[in-house]
């Protein structure tokens, strides 16, 4: 009996390893995506394991339903750093208004990135938080609405009608920052 213990126990820890490996690349980069932090989106990931390790009942395979699961618990624990790291921001301005200002150090040409890459870096700020993530599951992780509709919170037609939107938003941002 100890020895059956032992080996489901074994069994599910594979299992989980297998899960990790599996979906820890992609869901690091969503959550930077969202965060806008490499080290931030780790954090964000690695509470997503964690809870997905004492929370799941089910089956530990690949598959939809625990994509969805991950990405959703991802997407949450994501908008909780955004939150957390914007009343840390509003505390650290107003000490910044006080220091005098510094010039970063340049890093090189390996870490500029092209105008395009800028302007649709900018263009994506212009949109809603919820926009911004809606865009990024679509665009960058290449999730259909079906997915997206689970791992945010909103019908399939909700998903729709807001990236339709937001595609409109951007494409008028790229088209003025083309223009400037």
């Amino acid at each position: 009996m100890v020895n059956d213990r032992k080996e489901r126990k074994s069994e599910r820890v594979a299992a989980f390893e297998a899960i990790v490996s599996h979906y820890e690349g992609p869901l690091i980069r969503y959550a930077s995506r969202i965060v806008n932090s490499e080290d931030a989106a780790q954090d964000v990931v690695q509470d997503t394991f964690i809870k997905l390790f004492r929370k799941w009942q089910d089956a530990l395979e690949p598959g939809p339903k625990i994509s969805s699961w991950l990405y959703r618990v991802a997407h949450n624990r994501a908008v909780d750093n955004i939150r957390k790291q914007s009343r840390r921001r509003a505390l650290h301005e107003r000490h910044a208004t006080e220091q005098p200002e510094s010039i970063p150090p340049d890093r090189g040409e390996a870490f500029r990135l092209d105008d395009s890459a800028v302007a649709a870096a900018a263009a994506l700020k212009t949109l809603t938080e919820r926009e911004q993530q809606l865009v990024i599951l679509k665009v960058y992780e290449e999730k259909s609405y079906k997915e997206i509709s689970e791992i945010a919170g909103l019908t399939t037609s909700n998903v729709g009608y807001i990236l339709h939107h937001a595609m409109k938003k951007l494409a008028v941002a790229l088209r003025k920052a083309k223009a400037s």
